[in-house]
């Protein structure tokens, strides 16, 4: 099955079952997923005194910021071959990994990826890029309800920043804590959309984007949840080769920029567990390694 096939599939919203006239609430997007289903450091009485600081960070608050992480050596080669692009917003594609050595290099640097096994609980899958050198502007959200339900937050997506983060850019934000908050569900959520939300087709693909189309309902359930719960947002404003690690679950956002166009060098990473992804089945491995999906996009 191509990759295209898969997300089709996967973005396919399904008949609508309820619109309702009042705002929904984050707890009408939402549920609390089974624990067993969930990766060790998840799940009640994890023994804390046992975790390095970094899982503990995890539990706590459901990231880990790690200074100086990745050295020059691995960033200035992926650097210069991005700058070479021009285009702000980086490559189309998802998956740039599969076609440029130096991003791939980068992504799956082995004490990285050590790293997330080591939150996660297994080894991990890199499947995704996000190569733009400006805010993604992305409203708040949680990054699990946009993979299929048996994933359960056996997932984790990584920051990396290439330059000292200007915080007029439009920084990363996030809300401490938020992942142990209810898992947004995907099949939830598109019950508020509307039948014309559920019937559009945008883009070359011809796939229906739900999850930009639910923002409006979506990102004001989440705004209200975060006053109740009275827990401000943080920015993430690193320095080159910093790197935040965030939950599957973690509340977050690209916020809008003060100064439009500004850039904000950074390289995101989004991966999942080996074993909780079989849709992703086609699979190589680096020279060090380090586990990554094969899909048949072309770099664009």
């Amino acid at each position: 099955m191509t990759l295209i096939e898969r997300l089709s599939r996967l973005r396919r919203p399904g008949p609508a079952t309820q619109h309702a006239t009042a705002a929904p609430r984050f707890s009408d997007l939402s549920e609390m997923p089974d624990e067993q289903h969930l990766p060790p450091l998840d799940r009640t009485g994890a023994d804390s005194a046992a975790l390095a600081p970094e899982q503990q960070s995890w539990c706590c608050n459901g990231f880990v910021i790690l200074p100086r992480f990745i050295p020059d050596a691995v960033l200035d080669p992926y650097i210069e071959r991005r700058s070479a692009l021009n285009q702000p917003g980086g490559w189309v594609t998802p998956t740039p990994y599969l076609q440029v050595p130096e991003l791939r290099r980068l992504a799956l640097y082995s004490p990285l990826m050590h790293m997330l096994r080591d939150l996660v609980g297994e080894e991990m899958l890199l499947h995704l890029n996000l190569t733009g050198w400006v805010s993604t502007e992305r409203n708040w959200h949680q990054d699990d309800y946009l993979n299929p339900p048996f994933v359960n937050s056996w997932y984790a997506a990584v920051w990396i920043a290439l330059d000292t983060i200007d915080p007029r850019s439009g920084p990363f934000e996030y809300v401490p804590g938020s992942h142990r908050w209810g898992l947004l569900r995907g099949e939830k959520v598109r019950r508020f959309l509307t039948e014309e939300e559920l019937a559009r087709r945008d883009g070359p693909l011809g796939l229906n984007h739900w999850e930009k189309y639910s923002e409006r309902f979506v990102v004001p359930a989440i705004e209200r949840e975060i006053e109740a719960r009275g827990i401000p947002p943080e920015r993430f404003l690193g320095s080159k080769g910093d790197v935040l690690i965030w939950h599957g679950r973690l509340i977050h956002r690209g916020t809008a920029p003060a100064e439009p166009g500004l850039p904000r060098k950074s390289l995101i990473g989004h991966y999942s567990g080996l074993s909780h992804r079989p849709d992703m089945a086609e699979r190589a491995r680096d020279e060090n390694g380090m586990w990554y999906a094969v899909f048949d996009l072309p770099l664009t």
